[in-house]
């Protein structure tokens, strides 16, 4: 076909109805309704979103674009990226960091103050002159005393250029232009919160930190950070719901809505130690998604920050952003996911939900009564468990951690305990870390026992390795075809203390009568029914390995296993 023709090549349009009846008929049976998933948020995401869609929001549609122009004033977002890595360092060769990552794109001073640093007085004037130049992120925990006398001992001149944001656990005083009461939600996102809590989160710490009888003046002094994590489509309709709701929180001050910064970092919850290399990937994933929500200011946890970041990773973390900004445009656009009938669909369902939210905290008394009452804790550790069940069951996919791990990597350890957050973040990946260590420690010796032609076995095999690789154990693998008897000798032979039965039901019959003297702890790979694997426990079978189970239970049982503890038992 020519260039001129395919130019003139028309779609014939297609009706919802027509879609639907076609995606029917490829399910061949299964109900329309399995298309549909639930998010953390109970929010039930449809199969395909239309402009009809979009048209059924009605004036929502309109209040949410409207609420994006007026509270993110800027098209761009800023580069906040922290210069000092681990260990820490001297403020000379702080000062010479910070000079060396805004000479490379960064645009922001991000700073946490670190006790021990031999500050010097020209040191001192020297950082004070690069805040005056330069917007800054200053993070300080107690009673601040280092930022307020950075800001306290400026001069006039600089102080009126200031622009910043502060984030601190009591309120510092600060000049015009710097913004130093945050609400701050990413401590209710590590502890394993959803979008829909986090946002509602966010407007109750707004609502304790805004003055009511002056509320467009002190808004000034407001601004919100959120972590984001690698739900790619929901964490953009996170932080354009947040700018939803924001806007019908200001209108209950009978106020115009003023813009408010949103300061975004990646999130820890899905780094790991294992394989950190996908954390970048991780990084760009939640980077992109926070430039498409609407971020003023992004911040890329390095890759290897779990086990200390480098100079390398430092300059790798910051160049996520720097690509991003170059190559995708969006710095030309103020709100680059507008018109997504998915999108806005899913910004007004967050927001639905979270406005309802806010108002149940509201109820019960307000952000610090529920914190204080121990209900919000309660209500973020029951959905942090939602989540680490399915991790454990592999719904939720971690590359390199829970699927695709390399079981011959080994994790390094380093002493994080200057970094209080990083330890103390719920991370999806923490528990197979912990039980691979477990394992790490023992001399556990694995096998696959081939009942059959490979061909034929090769799926179930390449699924019971994948599992033990989570574990980082290296099965040894029998011949294809091993009958009982060479399976028990394949068994003493190599030492193996723990096996899987890879083959048909009726290939495992045969095999079972032979294995019971055998010495090791046995499992059959696949779903089997109650009372079959009931005869054969009678027989020496453990239990069995499938698609769906809970891998961390059955990697627990593994290690105890392999120090000697007791045996293997069905999930």
């Amino acid at each position: 076909m020519s260039i001129e023709r395919m130019k003139q090549q028309q779609f014939t349009d297609v009706t919802y109805g027509e879609w639907k009846q076609h995606a029917e008929a490829v399910l061949k049976g299964k109900p329309f309704d399995s298309l549909q998933t639930r998010t953390a948020e109970d929010v039930e995401l449809q199969p395909l979103y239309t402009k009809e869609t979009a048209e059924a929001l009605g004036d929502a549609l309109e209040r949410q674009v409207r609420a994006m122009r007026l509270s993110k004033t800027a098209r761009d977002f800023l580069i906040a990226q922290e210069a000092n890595g681990q260990p820490a360092v001297n403020a000379e060769k702080l000062l010479k960091k910070i000079r060396d990552s805004l000479d490379r794109g960064n645009e922001m001073i991000v700073y946490t103050h670190a006790e021990g640093l031999d500050w010097t007085a020209d040191n001192l004037d020297e950082f004070r002159e690069l805040l005056a130049r330069y917007p800054f992120y200053l993070k300080t925990r107690g009673d601040g005393k280092f930022v307020r006398q950075l800001l306290d001992e400026m001069t006039t001149e600089q102080a009126e250029n200031v622009s910043g944001v502060i984030l601190s656990d009591k309120p510092i005083e600060a000049p015009r232009g710097v913004r130093n009461k945050c609400a701050d939600t990413v401590p209710v996102h590590l502890a394993g919160g959803s979008a829909v809590q986090e946002i509602a989160v966010a407007l109750s710490l707004l609502a304790e930190k805004a003055d009511a009888d002056n509320f467009e003046e002190s808004a000034a002094s407001l601004w919100v950070r959120f972590a984001v994590n690698t739900d790619f489509f929901s964490e953009i309709a996170k932080l354009r719901a947040f700018r939803t709701v924001w806007a019908a929180f200001c209108s209950a001050y009978g106020s115009a809505v003023p813009s408010i910064p949103v300061f975004t970092e990646t999130s820890l919850r899905s780094y790991s130690k294992a394989d950190p290399y996908v954390n970048l990937l991780r990084a760009g994933n939640s980077a992109f998604s926070a430039v498409l929500g609407g971020s003023d200011a992004h911040t890329v946890l390095p890759h290897d920050i779990l086990t200390g970041s480098t100079p390398a990773s430092l300059r790798v973390a910051r160049n996520v952003q720097l690509i991003i900004r170059e190559e995708t445009h969006t710095r030309h656009v103020q709100d680059a996911a507008a018109g997504s009938f998915f999108i806005e669909q899913l910004t007004h369902d967050y927001a639905e939900a979270a406005w309802a939210h806010f108002l149940k905290i509201e109820e019960a008394g307000g952000y610090s009564e529920v914190i204080r009452s121990g209900w919000l804790a309660d209500e973020l550790q029951a959905k942090w468990q939602e989540r680490e069940h399915r991790a454990a069951i592999r719904k939720e996919v971690l590359v390199g951690t829970n699927k695709y791990a390399d079981p011959e990597e080994r994790m390094q350890e380093v002493d994080l305990e200057s970094k209080a957050e990083i330890m103390t973040a719920k991370r999806l990946a923490q528990p197979f870390e912990q039980v691979r260590e477990r394992l790490s420690r023992t001399s556990l010796k694995t096998a696959i026992l081939h009942l059959g032609p490979l061909k034929e076995v090769k799926v179930k095999s390449d699924f019971v390795k994948g599992v033990l690789a989570v574990g980082g154990l290296i099965p040894e693998d029998s011949p294809e075809n091993t009958d009982g008897p060479a399976a028990s000798a394949f068994i003493r032979k190599h030492g193996i203390q723990y096996a899987v039965l890879v083959g048909s039901e009726e290939e495992i019959e045969r095999a079972v009568l032979h294995l019971a003297s055998a010495g090791a702890v046995l499992d059959v790979a696949g779903r089997y029914g109650a009372g079959q694997l009931a005869q054969w426990r009678g027989q020496g079978i453990s239990g069995s390995v499938f698609t769906g189970q809970n891998i961390l239970e059955k990697l627990e049982q593994l290690a105890a296993i392999g120090q000697g503890g007791e045996q293997n038992d069905e999930t």
